[in-house]
């Protein structure tokens, strides 16, 4: 595990540890660093990008898929895959809202996605490349981090702050962890 950071082991913390196939969805895998790890978990693997990293190389338990648009969900490999994950893509979309919408149609048991608390990553400058920011209330700067839930629906979702590598200790930075189960319904209420 020595390669990943403090937010990967964060999200496979979050995958469900029973009654579910082994198959993610990763939409935005980057460098497929956290992939890697998970197919040696037993999964199997259907990473998406807009660019294939250098070093890809596929098997059968992992395969990158390029050409998709998280705005038009037939352009991805599977759909109603029982887990997605959606790390760090959220804040470069102006219409986060309705990627998120399509990230929970892809879904079929648990979505897993983190953001950045507030400005804390990729500032240079005081530029960021991001268009959304989010915290834990409302601001004229930030959005509120509790908008996902209410667009969850009838499900479960666990939102926590974390951080993602050992230099946010320092810096104050943090990313939040939101987890959506499907399965689940939030309080009480039928799916």
């Amino acid at each position: 595990m020595s390669d990943l950071n403090y937010k990967d082991i964060a999200i496979i913390d979050a995958l469900p540890v029973y009654d579910h196939k082994k198959t993610i969805l990763n939409v935005g895998c980057g460098n497929a660093r956290i992939d890697r790890y998970i197919i040696g978990l037993g999964y199997r693997v259907f990473a998406t990008d807009m660019v294939r990293d250098n070093t890809w190389k596929d098997n059968k338990s992992l395969t990158f898929h390029d050409n998709v648009n998280v705005f038009n969900i037939s352009t991805f490999p599977i759909q109603n895959s029982p887990i997605v994950i959606c790390s760090e893509v959220l804040e470069h979309l102006s219409d986060f809202k309705s990627a998120f919408v399509n990230l929970m149609s892809l879904t079929k048991t648990r979505l897993i996605i983190t953001v950045p608390f507030q400005k804390s990553f990729n500032v240079i400058d005081g530029v960021s490349p991001h268009c959304n920011f989010w915290s834990d209330g409302k601001s004229s700067q930030y959005r509120d981090i509790n908008e996902f839930k209410n667009m969850v629906g009838c499900h479960s979702i666990s939102i926590s702050k974390i951080i993602t590598k050992q230099r946010d200790y320092q810096t104050g930075s943090r990313a939040y962890l939101i987890v959506i189960d499907k399965r689940w319904p939030k309080n009480g209420a039928k799916s």
